[in-house]
């Protein structure tokens, strides 16, 4: 806690308390209050935002934590005429009293003034204009969303909006690049956007149907400007480093009233995946060892009328990933316990093409059709050594192993998906029909050669065993399914339900192993083995549905079918049947305030691993085969969701629960042998529970320009497994607690600091063993446009792990940037920057499992300096958008 106060006074010294306010209410013509009319206060020179909230169910609205200056004032609801005057602010609070806005109307004598809305709130979307926030000429959407109210972007790259994380970004309403949010927050210029939507998007059942589900996601729309609209526009960027560092990457658009074109590529190793190389947020890349990555693809839309579009893309990956690692593991069976220390190097490539496309089409009232699919190809090659030292319980070397592998993998899979929506009566009848197919074909050769000597310590007793194998394999999966749902009305708000569906997964496995064991070659071990599993379901249902609560109850009649042949063989042929109820119910108290309750059962087939009696030995020291004799798991699923989000504020609250109770569970059964070899199958014993939850919350805090975000989450996992015929009970909790601050204006300078702490305690039966982990990660980050040219930017960050089985450990990372842009323009950006300058490049990672807890080492880039350059494309000036009337010329009387 103590660090959390220094990271907090460390903001507060870049920030100043403001203690003007400004208070009114927003009334109608009738004098009825108006709520979520969107009050704002802009610079005077630019019509920058300043700050921002909303009116509430009485009118009322303040405004507050901002410097005494002269701004220009604005009140704005859709369909109303908006109010803008200048107001200069002093120390003391300003009272304007009532605001009388007036319909909008086409009238010629009004005075058109030149102003920016910066915010629009309709039904389900809140509308930010991007000229109201302050970005750079090299910007990318990413930076512009960082700076809009109740928007936070994580280290993991997961946007979060009024506290829900962003499922999917469109283009103009349009897929892009499979609604991956990465490339469209990366790939796309800041200022080719004209507005950020932020939407509560309905499913697609309740927007064609107009029967409310309660399902909502929380979606982006990126509007772009007019101007992009013609001729084309993106950048282009190289740069090159110490330690022989090196990226590039370049991304062109061309988007039209109808179509979309995008096309994308970077070269790098730096350990950059993603489509953007110049990142100003402080991550490290992809991870751990030496990456070098090329991508490159493109996508297309074109809309062939309003509500019909076709989507294509097509992305190309290559990626050689070098790593070094090192681990140290404490093992433990029923009786005993013993360690081992593990020295790994490995290289793994990948090229892969990938393929999607869609055709959606609404264009047909109360109906939607959509038809989607994916293909991908990918050539993978891999090499990896690792050495393997076991010691006994006195710490005397045993065991030791040195395990050379290799493989080369040919990988194709696709899926095509089909879907058709029918409101057919006002009433609320309509009839749902989905079908799937997908295919997985994958050829995978595999080499080892390993070395074991057994009993080091024991010349008596000392063996070698050298091994040399050739594993060819080739495994086919071939899925299908059909349902079709029918939903009657009864009366008003009440319906029926019925829908029956059908999936069939089939997969065939064919071996072929060669083996030689100390120069004696072993007996080849051959076998074709196909496994098909086929679930049949009837479902009745009742819905009710209004505005504000929906419910939806039904049970399910369902029949499994399980086959397994080997060599064309019966060995399993079993047939299950099940009740399965389910229960929902949505409550949307008002706009931004919503709790939903879930129920349901569901069962599980165990998997074709699971159940092949067919012995894996690939790995001399972990063998394992199947059990035949499984039954399905059957699980109990609750899950309690609530959400709300204040719009005056820009307070957001989010948790949930969930907790999931399984019988029969499917549970491994190892044993561990005098030699250290273990042996793994199946059993279905007992029971296992897990209960998980999380609250996040954000807010202002007052009398500071400054929000925060506040994160919790727990879970409790509670199963057993059996080891050496003992069966060990494991409880594993894990905590996490996270507090971020930042200032609440982003327009010259963006701070950040924050905290995370996680706590894992692991307990298990077996010898009363126990593992407790704490890790505390602190962060700050400083961005400063010194002026419109020059930015100077810096993070850090510092993590400390602790565990009472491992020795105690500290990572501090520090990156450095300086950027300036220049030309016409500003269409030029030079950037120095200095990433890890402390030199630690090293990463660490702490698990712990049903029977043993490990720590691992891996080395990564480590420090190194880059200068790199980046040019902005643009269309000519000629063709640059102007803005239209819903934008910057509002109408005042």
């Amino acid at each position: 806690m103590k660090k959390i106060v220094t990271l907090f006074l460390s903001l507060s010294c870049f920030i100043s308390i403001y203690a003007q306010s400004i208070k009114g209410v927003v009334v109608d013509e009738d004098n009825n209050p108006l709520e979520f009319a969107s009050v704002a206060l802009l610079q005077q020179k630019d019509s920058l935002l300043i700050k921002y909230t909303t009116t509430g169910v009485d009118g009322k609205f303040e405004l507050s934590e901002f410097k005494e200056n002269t701004y220009l004032f604005q009140v704005y609801l859709m369909t109303y005429q908006a109010n803008q005057r200048v107001l200069k602010v002093t120390n003391s609070p300003l009272n304007l009293g009532t605001i009388k806005l007036e319909k909008e109307v086409n009238n010629l004598n009004e005075i058109v003034v030149n102003a920016i809305v910066p915010i629009k709130i309709k039904q389900d979307t809140v509308a930010f204009n991007a000229k109201a926030f302050k970005v750079k000429q090299d910007d990318n959407v990413e930076d512009l969303i960082k700076k809009l109210p109740g928007v936070q972007i994580g280290t993991d790259g997961s946007v979060t909006a009024q506290g829900q994380e962003i499922t999917k970004i469109l283009v103009d309403g349009k897929e892009f690049f499979n609604n991956d949010p990465t490339i469209a927050l990366k790939n796309l210029t800041a200022d080719a956007i004209k507005s950020v939507q932020i939407i509560d998007e309905e499913s697609d059942d309740a927007r064609t149907t107009g029967v409310k589900d309660g399902e909502k996601t929380k979606i982006i729309n990126l509007v772009l400007e007019e101007g992009k609209k013609s001729g084309y526009f993106g950048k282009m960027g190289a740069g090159i480093g110490t330690n022989d560092r090196y990226t590039s990457n370049f991304d062109i658009n061309r988007f039209t009233k109808n179509s979309q074109l995008a096309v994308f590529g970077n070269l790098n190793n730096i350990n950059n995946t993603g489509a953007a190389v110049f990142s100003r947020d402080g991550s490290r890349g992809d991870g751990s060892g030496y990456l070098t990555t090329g991508t490159a693809g493109a996508n297309y839309n074109y809309e062939f009328k309003k509500d019909l579009n076709f989507n294509l893309d097509y992305h190309f990956g290559h990626s050689d990933r070098e790593q070094e690692e090192s681990s140290n593991r404490t093992e433990f069976t029923s009786e005993t316990s013993f360690t081992n220390e593990q020295e790994t190097t490995s290289e793994n490539i990948s090229d892969n093409h990938n393929v999607n496309f869609s055709l959606r089409d609404r264009s047909k009232k109360d109906t939607y059709l959509e038809f989607r699919g994916n293909f991908k190809n990918d050539n993978r090659s891999s090499s990896n050594t690792n050495t393997t030292t076991y010691f006994d319980e006195n710490k005397i070397e045993d065991t030791n192993s040195t395990r050379n592998t290799s493989s080369d993998d040919l990988r194709n899979s696709g899926n095509l998906n089909f879907s058709y929506r029918k409101k057919i009566n006002e009433k609320g009848r309509n009839i749902r029909v989905r079908s799937a197919i997908s295919f997985s074909d994958n050829d995978d050769v595999n080499y080892q050669n390993s070395l074991t000597k057994y009993n080091i310590s024991d010349v008596n007793s000392y063996t070698e065993s050298d091994e040399r194998t050739e594993r060819k394999e080739r495994n086919k999966g071939f899925n299908y399914d059909l349902s079709f749902r029918y939903m009657e009305p009864i009366i008003e708000h009440h319906l029926i339900s019925f829908s029956t569906s059908f999936e069939n997964n089939a997969s065939d496995e064919s071996l072929d192993q060669t083996k030689t064991i100390n120069t004696i070659e072993q007996n080849p071990f051959i076998y074709q083995l196909d496994y098909t599993n086929q679930t049949f379901e009837n479902q009745l249902g009742y819905v009710y549905s209004k505005d504000k609560i929906q419910v939806y109850l039904s049970g399910s009649l369902e029949t499994m079918k399980q086959k397994l042949d080997i060599d064309s063989n019966s060995n399993i042929n079993n047939k299950y049947d099940n009740f399965l109820p389910s229960a929902t119910v949505n409550y949307e108290f008002k706009k931004g305030k919503s709790l939903r309750f879930r129920y349901n059962k569901s069962t599980s087939l165990p998997s074709s691993n699971q159940v092949t009696p067919i012995v894996n030995d690939f790995n001399p020291l972990s063998i394992t085969v199947g059990n035949p004799n499984l039954t399905p798991e059957e699980s109990n699923n609750v899950n309690l969701r609530m959400y709300s989000h204040n719009f005056q504020t820009a307070a957001s609250f989010f948790s949930f629960i969930n907790y999931s109770k399984t019988t029969n569970a499917i549970v491994t059964n190892r044993s561990i042998d005098e030699n250290y070899v273990a042996n793994r199958t199946y059993e279905n014993y007992g029971s296992k529970t897990n209960i998980r939850g999380m609250i996040h919350y954000g807010n202002k805090i007052k009398g500071l320009p400054v929000r925060y975000t506040l994160r919790v989450s727990s879970s409790f996992n509670d199963y057993t497994t059996i080891i050496d015929n003992a069966y060990n009970k494991t409880k594993t909790n894990s905590n996490s607690f996270g507090l971020s601050l930042s200032n609440d204006v982003k327009n010259n300078v963006d701070i950040t600091v924050g905290a995370n702490y996680d706590l894992d305690k692991t307990t298990y039966s077996l010898q009363g063993r126990d593992r407790d982990y704490f890790k505390q990660n602190y962060y700050s980050k400083f961005d400063w446009d010194i002026t419109n040219s020059f930015n100077f930017n810096t993070q850090f960050d510092y993590s400390l792990y602790t565990d009472n089985n491992f020795d105690s450990q500290t990572v501090p990372i520090w990156n450095v940037a300086v950027e300036y842009a220049f030309l016409k323009g500003k269409r030029g950006n030079l950037k120095f920057q200095v990433l890890d300058i402390l030199d630690k490049n090293i990463e660490i990672e702490r698990v712990s499992s049903d029977n043993y807890f490990e720590e691992t080492f891996k080395k990564s880039l480590g420090t190194y300096a880059m200068l790199s350059f980046t040019y902005s494309i643009k269309p000519p000036s000629g063709k640059e958008s102007k803005r239209g009337s819903d934008d910057r010329r509002r109408h005042f009387h």
